[in-house]
């Protein structure tokens, strides 16, 4: 998220500091990099400091996911509202039906958000396109084919977040969807069709978070406003020889 969103509050004409747990992470011209971990807490006030709004789109989901996402959305609560910056949380849709623990992790540092006495924004959105395709490139994917997803270009959801940052808080706002609910089978063969790579769809039984996902309850077909299809992000893809 932060390489599309970075250059986009920058292009808007905000000051931006970019908080890393590198030591010396490469940030676009204009932007400020700060080292810090929003686990251990540190660093963070160093960041949030004279800031307006804070983003919290740190995320770690196959490594301590609880403490990265409630224990460092505590954290980062914390300097923004010693700050008095407003905080914008960056969440997944159906984060609050799903079981998957990853899921289970950002629906209690949601709530965490919520019960906090300072000022906030969560906007909820539907898998990237780089996610899904990091899935493909696994080659193997335990997954039913005809599990629905909703890719969103991220930039898309930047666009929104910048949006976000200058009307201030909003609460929990309306979710952000791509353009289309696909299942996991179309996506994979169009994939295949644009850069003649397949991956393996493993069917799984469908129980406990796989029931979830087959649901569908992490898309929201109602808010399909994202602008860029599946297939236009392959390409471009394809053409920058990704």
């Amino acid at each position: 998220m932060g390489s599309y969103l970075v250059p986009r509050l920058l292009a808007r004409g905000h000051d931006v500091r970019v908080l890393s747990r590198r030591p010396a992470p490469t940030v676009p011209a204009g932007a400020t990099a700060v080292r810090g971990d929003v686990r251990a807490g540190v660093g963070l006030d160093v960041a949030a400091a004279g800031t307006d709004a804070v983003i919290h789109a740190a995320t770690s989901p196959n490594r301590r996911v609880k403490a990265t996402e409630v224990a460092g959305t505590r954290n980062i609560l914390a300097v923004a509202r010693a700050a008095g910056a407003h905080l914008i949380y960056v969440s997944i849709v159906g984060v609050d039906r799903n079981r998957f623990p990853y899921y289970k992790a950002k629906w209690a540092a949601e709530q965490v958000v919520e019960a906090s006495d300072g000022r906030w924004t969560i906007l909820r959105a539907t898998q990237f396109h780089d996610l899904l395709d990091r899935f493909f490139r696994g080659r193997i994917l335990p997954m039913p084919r005809a599990t629905p997803f909703q890719p969103v270009h991220a930039g898309d959801v930047a666009d929104r977040l910048v949006d976000m940052v200058e009307a201030g808080p909003g609460g929990r706002v309306i979710d952000i969807g791509g353009p289309q609910v696909r299942t996991i089978k179309d996506l994979n063969e169009s994939r295949a069709r644009i850069t003649g790579k397949k991956a393996l769809l493993l069917p799984v039984p469908k129980v406990g978070f796989v029931r979830d996902f087959v649901a569908g309850y992490h898309t929201c077909p109602d808010h399909a406003v994202g602008r860029v299809s599946w297939e236009d992000w392959l390409q471009t893809r394809a053409g920058a020889g990704g």
